[in-house]
């Protein structure tokens, strides 16, 4: 299978690209800047894609098997709240023109409507980035609403770096969260090529994290 994956220069796309090599899979790595993306294994193909940019994101998608996303704003001097429902409408668009029909999208449990976590800081961090989480949730409803697609998408909480311990817990409640705060990328990144292997929860809004203790 060759998988294409958005956003993956960042933290949590180049997990994504080494787990997709150690199942044998095929990845086309889609960057702003493809120099950014490590890995020296002939079977990452690198091409240029930037989210807000129809035409790399439709050309960049081409010979792709299936498609995963994780796209996030870094730089949050850029106004631009739309980042999720602009890359996946154009990620729509790629599929739809090369035949692609499997996507799994990672969101933010941020797109719960109303969510509150413990604590006076991360109900601030929430409340400022509402717009954002918004935007996330209405890019949920665009994917699973997409004729003829199998979506999943993906509620992560706070990603670290650590191990990968197969150790997560899933919410299929999309109006509920997890127990955990967080989750790892390993274990993400885990959970995401299993879903892609065997599809389980096509359709669906999923959210996961690590369990506490």
């Amino acid at each position: 299978m060759k998988v294409a994956i958005l956003g993956a220069a960042g933290q949590t796309g180049r997990v994504l690209v080494e787990e997709c090599l150690r199942r044998g899979h095929g990845v086309i790595a889609l960057a702003r800047d493809p120099a950014r993306v490590a890995g020296s294994d002939a079977r990452i193909e690198r091409r240029r894609a930037d989210a807000f940019e129809r035409d790399s994101v439709v050309a960049g998608l081409a010979g792709a098997d299936a498609v995963i996303t994780t796209v996030g704003k870094i730089n949050l001097r850029d106004k631009r709240v739309d980042l999720s429902t602009a890359a996946h409408r154009h990620v729509l668009e790629g599929m739809r023109a090369h035949g692609i029909r499997r996507l799994i999208a990672i969101s933010s449990l941020g797109a719960l409507q109303g969510v509150r976590r413990p604590g006076i800081r991360r109900n601030l961090y929430l409340y400022f980035r509402r717009k954002y989480y918004g935007d996330m949730r209405e890019m949920e409803k665009m994917v699973l609403a997409e004729p003829g697609l199998s979506a999943t998408v993906v509620r992560a909480p706070m990603l670290d770096n650590g191990p990968a311990e197969a150790r997560f817990e899933l919410q299929p409640d999309e109006r509920a969260l997890p127990r955990g705060i967080k989750v790892s990328r390993a274990d993400l990144a885990r959970f995401i090529l299993d879903e892609l292997d065997e599809p389980r929860c096509a359709g669906r809004v999923i959210a996961l994290a690590n369990p506490p203790g």
